[in-house]
């Protein structure tokens, strides 16, 4: 029985490394054909002004910040502004 458990519990183990990896391939190959100026765009219209670093961290040698920080900051202006 513990011999069992023991069996399914690698088996649990080796899928989850498994889904791991293909989640993180997959965040690869969006990265490698993101366009960073649009994505930085998308960013400063709502107001998200912190990401740069985490696409850093996820995307490595993928994250363009120069395209990403233009595209941020046209974003950012045509963020609407509330009532003063």
């Amino acid at each position: 029985m513990r011999l069992l458990m023991a069996l399914a519990a690698c088996l649990v183990v080796a899928g989850c490394e498994s889904m791991k990896e293909k989640v993180a391939e997959s965040r690869q190959e969006r990265c490698a054909v993101a366009d960073w100026k649009e994505v930085g765009l998308r960013d400063g219209v709502e107001g998200i002004s912190f990401a740069a670093d985490r696409y850093q961290e996820i995307c490595g040698e993928h994250f363009q910040p120069a395209p990403y920080k233009d595209g941020l900051q046209q974003g950012l202006a045509r963020r609407p502004r509330p009532p003063v």
